[in-house]
């Protein structure tokens, strides 16, 4: 009895050891499709998930990568990295369009050997921004090689980019080519319209295939969001403006808090999206020790002058390119310019600078005006306890009070005159005396 058991449970094992192996085997043998998600606006965070994606496909071996493309374009500087990947990988690439691909995503899609189409969607209007001869030219080009490079009419591919150009019938001169989906099969820039991924995959004969996607990451989605461009400055001015507010408060507060997790952001980005090394980012936190270093001494000379160059370099080369970090830099310094001074001196009026730093220790008890005026301190002579920039703590006939001044540097030490109290504040000059 025991033995008949025994030789059941063997059997049972050798039965689900042979059929988990047959069915790995059966598995392994089907085709893999490898899919990407093109979805959002195109930038350099979104260049390197791309080639990254492409390049995973390239080592699990699949037999095909389809595209799944939701754009209305981005950066030019992007596309062609993604356009170069897909010319250079030896694997087939067939796009499907899932509703749009505008601008350049027109441009990837066109780059690929075989186009799929949903219904109701469209292809087109890729005219740079900003618009120019040189530029008009140059992505044009890109356009007929591409469109050449894969057995189609150039002169669509063209109109795509130059709306001077007439194809009779299609694309009247003065309007730039944006064609729907009948119309892309009709003259060969679709081969297929086809609604859903599983029947695009029915029709490639990919129906039964593994199937593998790629997607982005948490971080990865935070770096394409970053690394728009009518994100990127806006993020850069917050951590500059915050940086320079915080270097005219006592302590360290909300400020201080608030630009370093903006700059954390905007290097951040740049190298999640993998086109930023590390140095930029250091040599920034070098410019802004130099410049807390300025700010805790008298005057401006070679530190404030080097921290700012510092800090304008690292901007720079942590962008995608040189010229896109100029543009960054010159966006978030023209906002600083107009709205730190603004920020500071409300801040100052409000009497906010002592609600939001967390002050240095002081021994002993630190008293400050009454509301109705009852200390009369206006003329009096006093001694600066804490560095003011512009607010801090002094000492006025052996009693501490908050102070801040109207925007002169006082070093601790200092011997101060109080020339207006206004509420609770108590506001302070050097003494010349």
């Amino acid at each position: 009895m025991k033995k008949s058991i025994l030789v059941v449970v063997i059997g049972l094992i050798l039965l689900i050891t042979i059929g988990t192996n047959f069915m790995e085997i059966r598995a392994y043998s089907r085709e893999t499709v490898y899919i990407i998600p093109i979805k959002g606006e195109i930038t350099p965070a979104m260049a390197t998930f791309f080639r990254n994606s492409v390049k995973d496909a390239e080592e699990q071996k699949v037999d095909a990568i389809l595209l799944e493309i939701s754009t209305l374009g981005g950066r030019v500087d992007a596309a062609f990295r993604m356009k170069e990947a897909i010319e250079e990988t030896n694997i087939p690439i067939i796009v499907y369009i899932m509703d749009r691909a505008v601008s350049a995503g027109a441009l990837l899609s066109i780059s690929a050997p075989r186009i799929i189409m949903a219904p109701g969607s469209h292809i087109g209007a890729a005219e740079p921004i900003p618009y120019s001869i040189k530029a008009v030219a140059a992505i044009r080009g890109e356009f007929e090689a591409a469109a050449e490079r894969n057995g189609r009419d150039k002169t669509i591919a063209a109109a795509m980019v130059d709306k001077d150009i007439d194809i009779p019938g299609l694309s009247p001169a003065g309007s730039l080519l944006d064609i729907t989906a009948e119309t892309a099969k009709e003259y060969g820039y679709a081969e297929a319209v086809l609604q859903g991924r599983q029947n695009v995959l029915a029709y490639l004969g990919f129906a039964e295939a593994n199937i593998i996607e790629s997607t982005p990451n948490l971080l990865t989605k935070l770096a394409q969001f970053i690394t728009q461009g009518s994100v990127a400055p806006l993020i850069l001015a917050l951590g500059i403006i915050a940086i320079i507010v915080e270097i005219f408060t006592e302590g360290f507060g909300i400020f201080g808090i608030i630009g370093i997790g903006a700059l954390t952001l905007y290097f951040g980005a740049n190298l999640i999206a993998g086109y930023s090394q590390w140095w930029p980012f250091f040599l920034f936190i070098i410019g802004v020790i130099l410049l807390i270093i300025e700010a805790m001494i008298p005057g401006f000379g070679i530190l404030g002058i080097s921290g700012i160059s510092a800090m304008c370099i690292g901007i720079v080369f942590a962008s995608s390119d040189p010229v896109r970090g100029i543009k960054n830099l010159g966006i978030a310094t023209g906002l600083t310019v107009i709205i730190a001074p603004i920020l500071i001196y409300l801040l100052v009026r409000s009497g906010a600078f002592k609600r939001l730093v967390l002050p240095d220790a002081i021994i002993g008890e630190s008293e400050t005006v009454e509301e109705d005026g009852s200390v009369d301190l206006l003329g009096k002579r006093g001694v600066a306890l804490t560095t003011l920039r512009p607010s801090g703590i002094v000492s006025i006939d052996g009693t501490r009070f908050d102070a801040v001044t109207q925007g002169e540097y006082i070093e601790s030490g200092s011997c101060i005159k109080v020339v207006q109290t206004r509420g609770l504040s108590v506001i302070v000059e050097r003494d010349k005396v």
